[in-house]
């Protein structure tokens, strides 16, 4: 699908103007790669501006990078969510004997029914809180 005028002249101008952010923290750290940033950054802004078309190629290869680079960092941080932090939790709780689902049976237990309060929020739909 090809991308209209209109949103290649934003990618080129949201493109210009974040490099020219990065190139003025280069120039503020003395970098001498803050001249290339800024050549780059006026070339998004300049053929943003007159002749957003040239960049389709540079947007389509860009977006494609965006997808994979995010399909990656999503199943990164769940993997290391799940083993910073739920695995551990688990293996505390494991120790622990913490069982929050109730799951044993009990053969003394008369019912596995819990009482709820009438007025609580079952009894009153209407009002929730």
């Amino acid at each position: 699908m090809k991308k209209k005028r209109a949103e290649l002249r934003k990618f080129g101008l949201i493109m210009g103007c974040v490099i020219a952010l990065i190139s003025g923290l280069l120039y503020l750290r003395h970098s001498p790669a803050w001249s290339v940033t800024a050549s780059v950054s006026g070339f998004f802004l300049i053929t943003g501006i007159t002749l957003p078309t040239i960049l389709r190629p540079i947007e389509y290869v860009w977006m494609k990078l965006a997808i994979v680079m995010g399909f990656v960092m999503t199943n990164v941080l769940l993997t290391l969510v799940y083993m910073i932090a739920i695995t551990p939790i688990g293996l505390i709780m494991r120790l622990l004997g913490k069982t929050p689902l109730k799951l044993r049976f009990d053969r003394e237990c008369g019912s596995y029914w819990l009482p709820v309060d009438p007025s609580g929020p079952c009894g009153r739909p209407d009002k929730p809180y």
